[in-house]
């Protein structure tokens, strides 16, 4: 609600919540199919919205409810996009894989810091980029791919110690 300057601009922006918040899940929610998602979708619609706030009809009606539809759908799709390109693997499940500790690869990476496994699956095993992964990890890109490379020596140092080919 910061972008939304004026006690007016609030109010308009909380009458459009309070009217089509169910209606902006319901699109959202056909979509994706997976509530969960769908609220999530809808809160970057309304931030969206929230960020125009300019463009909002003055009065809740057939264009506020269009724009509340379309807004939801956009993000939806987007959203649905993102997961389609990014197969779901969580975090804490990476960290809790545990690859069996011989001298495989496997093996190698389970003997990494939890830091540079997660990066180096992230990275390479499921394909985000270097952006994507900073914002798993929290931090910036250019310290993730610092982290890479740091990891990339050490699994080379890794493997090397336990005689398999780098």
């Amino acid at each position: 609600m910061l972008t939304l300057e004026t006690k007016t601009d609030r109010t308009r922006f909380e009458a459009l919540y309070t009217a089509y918040r169910g209606l902006m899940f319901h699109v959202a929610n056909r979509i994706l199919r997976n509530p969960q998602d769908a609220e999530d979708a809808v809160q970057q619609a309304f931030l969206a919205l929230a960020e125009s706030e300019a463009h909002l009809p003055a009065e809740l009606g057939p264009g506020a409810r269009a724009l509340a539809a379309v807004a939801a759908e956009r993000k939806a799709i987007d959203l649905y996009r993102f997961k389609a390109r990014h197969p779901a693997a969580e975090l804490e499940e990476i960290g809790q894989e545990s690859p069996p500790s011989d001298g495989t690869l496997a093996g190698a990476m389970a003997a990494l810091p939890p830091r540079y496994r997660e990066a180096l699956l992230l990275k390479y095993y499921n394909g985000y980029s270097a952006k994507e992964v900073a914002a798993f990890l929290g931090t910036t890109p250019g310290n993730v791919r610092q982290l890479i490379r740091r990891a990339k020596e050490k699994l080379a140092a890794e493997l090397a110690e336990r005689g398999e080919p780098v």
